[in-house]
């Protein structure tokens, strides 16, 4: 059985005789089969190419009722949860599909919705927040998506139903702590939809199947460490600053790979860029995998030296840098997925790198 999606459209409103969210949430109704990515186009990409995928699909009013009724769903105890929630609306003055990443909890109507209300300047609840962000992978969405020109991402969802819907999805999953297999927040994502005649339906189907494969998916990414030696047989590590991901933990420096870059040329710039210093990979002494919850990460360590004399650091994502002999080495707390890998060094002796 494949990973099951809530996608929701709305009916025509305003001037509109037909809505294109519409269009594609009851061409997708009750889809249930393999959806294909597509290659892949740089070192942040999703686990698996192709993923199965179990749509049902629901049309929304366009009104209080139906900006509510996805919220109210996950309140029901006995109701049956997706692994992801894909909302999609019309936008009829963009020309590309948007992904949003932030709904807010204001409404501020242009036009009446369907049932004649027409609001402004008003808060959507009394939750106390100003704004909430989406809880899908809009980093790995956007890597996925970049060289396409047809996705784009969006902080401006508008203050109308879109926004009303989207706000009370992601406040209700917030609440009720929601979590998907990976125990990530379930991902809700709203994607406004440009008009047939800018891009075409069939494309706009192709696509946004795509997202919903990208968005029930960890990302995996490419990770270089290097381990600089110095002259008395120690290496260097160094500590995460607060400010960082995972701060406080040490780690022999590096960073992930840029799109185009090579492992060796990703640790120099990352030496260079955290320490200011030049240094040179000489090969490859461990690669690993770990997988965290929001990500899958594949590690290449490369043992490095400096070229020429180090300059004092300048630090700019650690706080602290000590050069560690074997006796030393677990006299740090090293980030978790590097135990284990610190303990084969010091058990096979940093001279024997």
């Amino acid at each position: 059985m494949g990973v099951k999606v809530w996608l929701t459209g709305y009916e025509p409103f305003g001037e509109h005789q037909t809505n294109i969210s519409q269009q594609i949430a009851e061409h997708l109704a009750d889809f249930n089969g393999v959806i294909s990515i597509g290659p892949s186009s740089g070192p942040m990409a999703v686990e698996s190419r192709e993923i199965e995928v179990d749509i049902k699909s629901q049309i929304l009013t366009v009104d209080k009722a139906g900006s509510e009724l996805i919220a109210s769903s996950i309140a029901e105890s006995d109701v049956d949860l997706p692994q992801a929630i894909i909302h999609l609306g019309l936008a009829e003055n963009r020309d590309v599909i948007s992904l949003e990443a932030i709904a807010f909890n204001e409404l501020e109507f242009r036009i009446a919705d369907n049932e004649g209300r027409q609001v402004t300047s008003q808060k959507i609840t009394d939750s106390g927040h100003n704004l909430s962000h989406s809880t899908a992978p809009m980093n790995l969405l956007m890597a996925e998506f970049a060289d396409e020109g047809l996705i784009c991402k969006s902080e401006d969802p508008g203050r109308f139903i879109c926004n009303e819907t989207y706000f009370k999805t992601l406040l209700a999953v917030e609440q009720a702590d929601l979590r998907e297999r990976m125990n990530r927040a379930i991902p809700v994502l709203f994607i406004h939809l440009p008009q047939a005649d800018k891009i075409p339906l069939e494309t706009q189907i192709s696509l946004v199947k795509r997202v919903i494969g990208v968005t029930v998916q960890r990302p995996e990414m490419q990770v270089v460490g290097g381990m600089l030696k110095d002259e008395n047989n120690r290496l260097l590590a160094a500590r995460r600053s607060a400010s960082e991901y995972m701060g406080g933990y040490w780690e022999f420096p590096g960073g992930k790979v840029e799109k185009g870059e090579s492992k060796e040329a990703a640790i120099s710039r990352e030496y260079h860029e955290e320490f200011g210093w030049t240094v040179k990979p000489l090969r490859v002494c461990e690669e690993y995998s770990h997988a965290w919850p929001e990500m899958v990460v594949h590690l290449t360590f490369f043992l490095c030296e400096a070229d020429g004399e180090l300059p004092p650091a300048v630090m700019t994502s650690h706080d602290e840098n000590r050069w560690l002999s074997e006796d030393e080495l677990m006299d740090v707390e090293w980030l978790p997925p590097d135990v284990e890998f610190v303990k084969r060094i010091q058990e096979r002796g940093i001279s024997n790198l």
